[in-house]
Parts: C-alpha cells; sequence; structure tokens
C-alpha cells in the first residue's frame, strides 16, 4: 500500500510537471511574437516615412540678379523645379541688382557647402572672389543669362544676344516695308556685354537694310526713366519710325510717351521689346506694341541643373561656344499673330 502512495505521488509530480513547462512555453509564445509584429510595423513605418519624405541629395542655389523681374522669377522657376525633381533642395538668393548683396550672398551660400551654385551676376565684371571660393570649395558655378570675362564656371547657359538682335532687326526689315524716314531709336538697359552685343545686332542688321539710328538711350531697365527717354526721342527725331527696348516694361512706358506726344503708337511710331514679359501680351494684341523679341528663362534654369547632373555623373557637356563654355538656347519673336499661344 505503502509503494503504491509513492508511485501515484511520482506520477501526480510528472504531470504537474508537464503543465507547468507547457505553460511556460505558451507564455513565452505570447510574450514574444507581439514583440515582432513591433519590429516589423517600426520598420514598415520607416521604410514608409523615408518613401514619402525622401532624403535630400544636396542643396543648389540660385543666386539672382533681381526676383522682382517676371523674367527672373520665370528663370528661378525652372532650376527649382528641375532640382526638386531631381531630389535636391532648392534655395533663393536676391542680389536687388547690388553688386555687394551679390558677392556676400554667394559667399553665405559657398560658405553652407551647397552641391552647385547656379548665378546671374548683378555685376558680372565682380564674380573672380565667388569663382575662386567655388574652386576651393568644390562646388560647381553655373551661370544663366549673363557671361563673365572671369573663367571659373562650368558652362553658362543664355540668348546668343548678338543674334536677338540680328532676329530684332530682321523683324523690322521683314514688316516695315513702306516705311519712309527708315529712322530707328533704342532704348537699352545698363552698359553689360549683354546689352552691347544685343544693340549691335539690332544696328548692324538695320543699317546693312538701309535704315539710320538716330538715337540710342539708356533707360536702365527702368520704366519711368524710358518714358523721358521715348520723349527726348520724338522731340529730336519727330520722324522716326521705330524704336527697339530692351524688355517689356520699358516698351510700354514708350507707346505711352508716343500716345502722350499726341501720336499714334503702331502707326505713327513702332516699339519693338525684349525678353516676352506677359505684361507686353496685351499691348501687343491691341497694337501699341509691334512685338517682342522671346528668351527661354525656364529653359536656362532648367537646363542649368541639368548642365550640374550631367558633370555629377561623369558626362562631358556640349558647348555652341569651347572656349566660353557657353550653351545658347532659344529666341523667336511673339507678336499679334502668335501671342495667344504664350497667354
Amino acid at each position: 500500500m505503502k509503494n503504491l502512495k509513492k508511485l501515484l505521488a511520482v506520477v501526480l509530480m510528472v504531470v504537474m510537471a508537464l503543465q507547468i513547462a507547457a505553460c511556460g512555453s505558451s507564455e513565452g509564445e505570447s510574450d514574444s511574437a507581439p514583440a515582432t509584429e513591433d519590429v516589423q510595423d517600426e520598420s514598415a513605418d520607416s521604410e514608409e516615412k523615408t518613401a514619402s519624405s525622401g532624403e535630400s541629395k544636396g542643396v543648389i542655389a540660385y543666386s539672382c540678379y533681381n526676383m522682382s523681374w517676371e523674367y527672373y522669377v520665370t528663370l528661378a522657376q525652372g532650376v527649382k523645379e528641375a532640382a526638386e525633381e531631381a531630389g535636391y533642395e532648392y534655395v533663393e538668393h536676391d542680389q536687388q541688382s547690388d553688386q555687394s548683396l551679390m558677392i556676400q550672398g554667394c559667399t553665405d551660400l559657398l560658405n553652407q557647402d551647397i552641391a552647385c551654385l547656379v548665378l546671374t551676376p548683378c555685376k558680372p565684371e565682380a564674380t573672380a572672389s565667388i569663382y575662386e571660393l567655388a574652386e576651393e570649395k568644390g562646388i560647381p558655378v553655373i551661370l544663366v543669362d549673363i557671361s563673365t570675362e572671369a573663367t571659373g564656371y562650368l558652362a553658362c547657359l543664355k540668348s546668343d544676344n548678338y543674334d536677338g538682335g540680328v532676329l530684332a532687326g530682321n523683324y523690322v526689315l521683314d514688316n516695315l516695308t513702306d516705311a519712309q524716314s527708315k529712322k530707328a531709336a533704342m532704348i537699352t538697359v545698363d552698359p553689360s556685354n549683354t546689352n552691347i552685343v544685343r544693340s549691335d545686332g539690332f544696328k548692324d542688321t538695320l543699317e546693312e537694310g538701309g535704315w539710320t539710328i538716330a538715337a540710342e538711350l539708356s533707360g536702365q531697365s527702368e520704366p519711368d526713366i524710358a518714358y523721358s527717354c521715348m520723349q527726348d526721342i520724338i522731340t529730336a527725331n519727330p520722324d522716326v519710325e521705330v524704336v527697339c527696348c530692351s524688355n517689356g516694361p520699358m516698351a510700354i512706358s514708350a507707346s505711352q510717351a508716343i500716345a502722350d506726344a499726341g501720336l499714334t503708337p503702331g502707326e505713327d511710331v513702332k516699339v519693338l521689346g525684349y525678353d516676352a514679359q506677359s505684361n507686353v501680351f496685351e499691348p501687343i494684341k491691341n497694337g501699341t506694341v509691334l512685338g517682342t523679341v522671346a528668351q527661354d528663362p525656364y529653359g536656362m534654369g532648367s537646363g542649368a541643373v541639368d548642365c550640374f547632373l550631367k558633370n555629377l555623373n561623369g558626362e562631358e557637356l556640349t558647348y555652341d561656344d569651347e572656349e566660353t563654355k557657353i550653351i545658347y538656347t532659344d529666341q523667336w519673336i511673339i507678336d499679334a499673330n502668335n501671342v495667344e499661344e504664350y497667354e
């Protein structure tokens, strides 16, 4: 009997031990499973956040001549959208047409170790120190719209300004075949290389066509000054038949000065603009401005980023002028025949 009791006790102890082991195993599996699921969830969340936000490859900066001008706002948009599409952050600096702001702003950007500096210099002759610092930092500089005599940039995307002047001149010759005095005038911007060659193209073409350049005055890119210039031109040359202005706002002001002088803009004196800013489209439609030479500022901006990316990937850039590293962008005329396509 004692032996039977001992056997039952042993069996009972074994059963209890098996039950405890089973409970321990069950509890262990229960504790570990949610922990695994939490890690998987956190990993998935992290991947989802990385995919949605994306890690920036760096910063592409644009230092602009003057952001109050529509032309440069469009150019900046080209840089910004191309940069962000390529995975870079975009920052912007406004020189406000001031040399000291240009130098200081570019210096600050380069000291932030950006990936690339896109630059439209308000004072091309003052860019040497910018190039020196960029070279020291190993940061490529790409010029847009305005070239410089100083070297140190990767590429310069711009219009062929002499060709743009030729384009404007040929447009006058083709559309004013019944001209009487064959006298033309010009209202220009500041005497930069850009404006000088643009003016030369216009003058050379008209003079070859038998016209005379009766006056060339600087409107300094300001509508009010251009208005005064137009008044002076009419006073000194009452038989002038066409005036070419180096931007749209000056063309609009010149047209108003013609009207205020008792003449009919578009008939007595025709006005041709440059840059194709949107505020000149309505005057073109109503005939007070003959037309405008259009450039491609957006294409300059996006093209600058494309040049940076090609260089980064070890691709050789193709230049229109190997010595100056210039890449020319498109130009064309917008007039009453096609202005609605651009509104």
